[in-house]
């Protein structure tokens, strides 16, 4: 459930105030290697049900920065950046949020509607789920069932480090990509450290079980599934609900959300140059996890051939902690015209993705994407269009973004876009 967005903006503007005066003039961001600005768009993923939510995020990410491309062109820099807030806090950020929470159920096979437009009580929904449904999803697959209530902010958090690494890599603007970066990082953090204020949600549930929210308030709503499975289902779950060690699990994840201000990408323009064409930067995360959460340090590197992004990231569950580490190389120039992008990732997780679990279950996955591009010379702005080809293969495990938790092999088609 999303809500109640307008407090944002003050502090947008305290942290962006000066943006414009910093990078009044576009700049050539590519390096020779990357013929272009890339606008990347998935046609069918695997699952192939609807969109799933890495489908979701890409899509979104693509169409937003050539919008606000666009919006920059016509319009003032006061009037771009008042307009794209506005866009932002009512249409843009509830979207990708609640699709994150039907992808979820989607790949369940559960049929839900996503309702991302502010109702009566400026809330937004995923509707069209009966109470028995979701609770024979709790009865028979916990961690799914908790992942349904995480699964918007963790969309918001997805897409927070796909802007990270468009800004590291200087792939895009700053300027194109601050106020939908800064109002999501707002976003994840308030929706995780509301609980440190006791917050309400103040929504009777609706006398149509059809009508009402999957998730109510989605960090109270996790907790209560993590701690306490076999408790009467309640849709929406208040503060006074919550058992004493529910409430302290709530602090928990309240104070660790500000660890996701611990990042050089809100002040400075740049990231660290150590020499000459080589720079670096880094962030720290904070997030849940289908069975607790996790804590994550990234790293970009840039030089003038390559980009690597690559994490350290802790998760744990009641007590126990569990290392993960991934890595990612981006738009690496096989041959000519084709580039490759490769990620890789490796894990400890709680057996069975479980709360309470202490014995892990080590897992890991390979995802590799071949763009072949197409140059394209009788139009101005675009330099060339490629067709995407994706393949991942992973164990059973959780892995951000991804849908499906038990092992896969998956292939996913796309195109992009590239723009001089």
């Amino acid at each position: 459930m999303t809500k109640k967005y307008i407090y944002f903006f003050l502090v947008y503007l305290f942290f962006c105030g000066n943006l414009y005066s910093q990078e009044s003039q576009d700049k050539k961001l590519y390096t020779d290697t990357i013929p272009g600005k890339e606008y990347s768009f998935i046609l069918q993923d695997s699952p192939s049900s609807l969109f799933t939510m890495r489908q979701s995020n890409e899509n979104f990410l693509s169409l937003y920065r050539l919008g606000v491309r666009e919006i920059d062109k016509s319009f003032s820099p006061k009037v771009s950046s008042i307009t794209q807030i506005l866009l932002q806090a009512f249409f843009f950020m509830p979207l990708t949020h609640e699709e994150g929470h039907r992808s979820i159920l989607t790949n369940a096979g559960i049929g839900s509607i996503s309702k991302p437009y502010f109702n009566k009580d400026l809330a937004a929904y995923v509707t069209g789920v009966t109470d028995q449904s979701l609770i024979d999803l709790r009865k028979n697959n916990l961690p799914v069932f908790t992942r349904m209530y995480i699964g918007g902010v963790e969309s918001d958090y997805a897409l927070l480090l796909r802007e990270n690494s468009l800004m590291n890599f200087r792939d895009e603007s700053r300027r194109i990509l601050w106020t939908e970066y800064v109002l999501r990082k707002l976003n994840v953090i308030s929706y995780y450290a509301m609980g440190l204020f006791k917050y309400e949600i103040g929504i009777e549930e609706e006398k149509n079980e059809l009508e009402r929210d999957i998730a109510g308030m989605d960090v109270y709503g996790a907790i209560r599934a993590l701690h306490n499975p076999t408790m009467e289902f309640k849709r929406y779950v208040n503060y006074a609900d919550l058992q004493p060690e529910e409430r302290k699990f709530v602090k928990r994840v309240g104070w660790r959300s500000f660890i996701n201000l611990i990042d050089p990408t809100l002040i400075f323009d740049k990231g660290f140059n150590i020499k000459d064409q080589l720079q670096i930067n880094f962030n720290l995360g904070y997030s849940m996890a289908p069975f607790g959460d996790f804590i994550d340090e990234h790293f970009w590197l840039k030089t003038k051939s390559l980009r690597t992004h690559f994490y350290f990231r802790q998760y744990q569950n009641k007590d126990n902690w569990f290392p993960a580490f991934g890595v990612d190389f981006q738009n690496m120039k096989f041959a000519k015209n084709l580039y490759t992008s490769a990620a890789f990732h490796a894990w400890s997780q709680p057996k069975d993705l479980l709360f309470y679990q202490k014995d892990s279950k080590t897992g890991g996955a390979i995802d590799v994407l071949f763009k072949y591009r197409f140059p394209v010379r009788n139009i101005s702005s675009l330099s060339g269009i490629s067709i995407n080809l994706g393949v991942i293969a992973k164990t059973q495990g959780f892995l951000l973004e991804e849908v499906e938790m038990d092992k896969k092999i998956g292939i996913r088609l796309g195109t992009s876009f590239w723009l001089k």
